[in-house]
């Protein structure tokens, strides 16, 4: 039996959850994830994950002080590519050209394709973007961590709008690191100016009692510019 856990704050149930099954089997059960700072090996179909998701690379060569990746998985090392329709690599646009036409290969038999893991907008060309326009393409991520990163998305919007609509461009925006909701409101009303919907994602530093003070702090907001009924609506002027 094996317990894969993504994030830190959820290790007090993986270790109820390992009791639980120690009373249940006599093989073992085994904890690992990147919750653990399991590195992580070559990727296997459907172990931990749904049908359709597959991981062509580990690992990110940046080092952006709110994330964990770096620390746990070092820097950015590619994989054998397995088949699947949800590409979930931290950075795949930090992939080697070779690399990446593999997996666009690959895709090319696949529908509803999506790039899921948060393409680095800076990395994103006119070349990339016309491997993408030969897929099926239900979603494409990409990220905003921060004011600075949007001169980045705005380059990349220059790319991707014209050929896909504001439903397949999605946004990952960073809340809650070092900013204010006036900043993170600001950032994520430019994000759908750009043409992006933008899925507000508050910041966790694995510090309980931090994390917890942000979320009393910050929760209705970040539920409000995660739904997109709620913050179209606000865009509106309805609330």
């Amino acid at each position: 039996m094996h317990i894969s856990t993504v994030f830190t704050w959820d290790i007090p149930k993986a270790f109820e959850l390992q009791y639980q099954w120690q009373g249940r089997t006599n093989k073992p059960v085994r904890m690992g994830g990147p919750a653990f700072n399991d590195r992580g090996g070559e990727f296997e179909p459907g172990r931990y994950v749904v049908e359709g998701i597959t991981i062509t690379s580990r690992g990110c060569n940046n080092n952006c002080p709110f994330c964990f990746v770096p620390q746990r998985e070092g820097r950015l090392r590619e994989l054998k590519i397995k088949e699947g329709n949800v590409i979930y690599d931290n950075n795949f646009t930090q992939c080697n050209k070779a690399h990446q036409q593999k997996v666009f290969q690959m895709l090319s038999k696949q529908k509803a394709v999506k790039f899921s893991g948060g393409l680095e907008a800076g990395l994103i060309t006119s070349e990339f973007v016309d491997d993408l326009r030969s897929l099926r393409i239900k979603e494409i991520w990409v990220a905003a961590d921060g004011d600075y990163a949007m001169k980045n998305l705005q380059k990349a919007s220059r790319y991707l709008s014209p050929y896909f609509n504001q439903n397949k461009l999605r946004c990952f925006v960073l809340i809650g690191f070092n900013d204010t909701k006036e900043q993170a409101e600001g950032r994520l009303r430019r994000v759908f100016e750009l043409g992006f919907l933008p899925f507000a994602q508050l910041y966790k530093s694995g510090d309980k009692l931090r994390d917890d003070k942000l979320k009393a702090e910050w929760g209705s907001f970040a539920r409000q510019w995660s739904r997109q009924a709620i913050y179209k609506n606000i865009l509106k002027g309805g609330i």
